[in-house]
């Protein structure tokens, strides 16, 4: 794990972000895992990384199989590393990325 925080006053809908305490360092061309945990459900598009992946910005969320599953997940009562995937499936985690010189 790089960085974990915790979502504070959250609102009965829509998207909710949170932050980490400091910033977290990654490299080009190496995969990661954004993962959050909930009790309370989620928003899942079956089938969304069959064909393709999506690019966005010094950000690639790979198709499914480039390098193992996109959007794993694993359901549970405390936070556990996901490893299962289903349908090739997003999961709608996005990441904010500030790029430094």
């Amino acid at each position: 794990m790089l960085a974990q925080a915790t979502f504070t006053n959250e609102s009965a809908s829509g998207w909710q972000t949170v932050t980490f305490p400091s910033p977290v360092a990654i490299a080009p061309n190496t995969t990661y895992i954004a993962a959050y945990f909930t009790t309370s459900g989620y928003g899942v598009s079956r089938y969304y990384f069959v064909s393709q992946g999506v690019n966005s910005g010094p950000l690639h969320a790979l198709q499914s199989g480039v390098d193992g599953s996109n959007m794993v997940y694993k359901y549970g009562s405390a936070p556990q590393y996901p490893t299962d995937a289903w349908q090739d499936s997003n999961y709608w985690v996005d990441v904010l990325v500030t790029v430094s010189q």
